[in-house]
């Protein structure tokens, strides 16, 4: 097999793997899982030897928050599960580094079959649970009694019945989250008229949100589709034109913004959730209270929470029902990492932001559309990370590291084919 075919294959496997790794450990449990991801990572290791990458041309930011996540096991409350996690994260930033090589042409396209494939597989997933199984579906690696909490279904089978779906991930916020991905990739491959079948790709998405009624999801969709309204904006207009159009968009966000705060019970109550975020705000002061007592450097890094591992098996505990996760992604960093974590991992968005920017800046006339999604894609998990901790691992962290990496791509992957200027420019 051909070096770049065979770098594509992985880095699909890659992209797959981090957008569904709920699904993966649903099917075969924690330890294969485990198993499938060093694998994995071994692969990738040997790709970057053979690309022979520059690895000391990463983005400080990047190699500063996973060597503090490294020495972060010496005063961890678990060492061990630290290290894991440590493990976990470098393997992510390198397979990253990975699919940054690829040329960006390439990485769209198999972002955009593989959030598709995921959306219209859930669909049809959930279609099977309901006119198939019959009743819901547990993850196939536990014997789980049949009364047990709807939260731990992989699939409630009640698309058919108006209910919300969860879809291969398991979980709707999740879908919901990759369905936003997709929708983003192919609006703007349809700017950039690259799809005849545009219609089938947007609306798949769009259904796919209907059936969630994720509100994270809502909120992050809601910004991106102002985002993308001020780009359009920007290239179409630029000067004094736009400068106004982005003061009236600005003005008019506070006000929704106001409004929402003023009447949030009324916002909860329509979208069908508790005025606590369905116990967020629980979640955050414990959260808070163990990040505290170790406020500079945290309590060590771990990454998602590990469920057997205390305090973090019953941290995020609500209604007997344990949620695995801060949901906030930034007072997550705060309790793993204290407040050098915090200031490292702003440091990485920044870049990320800014490199994103660059690459809609820099782009060519006819290219902006697609230049644009590195930073809608970025909006997109910012958003999602007010209330969810997940961009900080699997498919966000991916992302994050990618948008991170940049310009910075020739230095890092020096052996990597080359590639058109959108490339280089939208790389991050």
């Amino acid at each position: 097999m051909p070096s770049q075919t065979r770098r594509t294959v992985l880095a699909t496997w890659i992209l797959a793997n981090a957008a569904c790794g709920d699904m993966v450990r649903n099917i075969i449990g924690y330890p294969a899982w485990g198993a499938v991801v060093l694998a994995t990572f071994v692969w990738v290791a040997v790709e970057l030897v053979l690309l022979r990458v520059r690895l000391w041309r990463l983005p400080v930011p990047l190699v500063a928050f996973a060597a503090l996540a490294l020495v972060s096991a010496a005063w961890a409350i678990s060492p061990l599960w630290s290290l894991v996690g440590t493990l976990i994260l470098v393997g992510t930033m390198a397979s990253a580094v990975l699919v940054a090589s690829l040329p960006y042409r390439t990485i769209l396209d198999i972002a955009h079959w593989v959030m598709q494939g995921l959306v219209a597989g859930s669909l049809l997933f959930e279609l099977w649970v309901a006119l198939v199984l019959r009743r819901p579906l547990f993850p196939l690696w536990a014997d789980y009694p049949a009364d047990v909490s709807a939260e731990l279904h992989w699939s409630s089978g009640a698309i058919l019945a108006g209910g919300r779906i969860s879809g291969l991930m398991g979980n709707a916020n999740l879908l919901g989250m990759v369905a936003l991905f997709a929708l983003i990739i192919a609006g703007c491959r349809t700017a950039a008229r690259i799809d005849r079948l545009w219609p089938l790709w947007m609306g798949l998405p769009l259904l796919t949100q209907a059936l969630t009624r994720s509100a994270t999801v809502l909120f992050a969709t809601a910004m991106v589709a102002v985002l993308a309204f001020l780009v359009i904006a920007w290239v179409r207009w630029r000067g004094a034109v736009f400068y106004r159009i982005f003061g009236v968009a600005i003005a008019a966000g506070l006000v929704c913004v106001g409004l929402i705060v003023g009447g949030w019970e009324h916002v909860t109550e329509f979208l069908g959730r508790d005025a606590d975020m369905t116990g967020r705000f629980d979640i955050w002061e414990r959260v808070i209270a163990l990040g505290l007592t170790s406020p500079v450097v945290g309590v060590g890094y771990l990454g998602y929470w590990i469920p057997w591992v205390p305090p973090f098996d019953s941290l995020g505990e609500l209604h007997g029902m344990v949620y695995l996760q801060a949901h906030d992604v930034w007072l997550d960093v705060f309790m793993q990492l204290g407040i050098v974590g915090v200031l490292v991992w702003g440091a990485i968005q920044y870049r990320a932001v800014s490199n994103s920017l660059g690459a809609l800046y820099r782009a060519a006339p006819g290219t902006h559309a697609l230049n644009a999604i590195p930073l809608l894609l970025w909006v997109a998990l910012f958003v999602q990370g007010l209330a969810e901790s997940r961009p900080w691992i699997e498919i966000g962290m991916l992302f994050l590291t990618i948008f991170a990496i940049g310009p910075l791509r020739r230095q890092i992957a020096p052996r990597a084919p080359s590639t058109e200027a959108i490339t280089t420019t939208a790389a991050g």
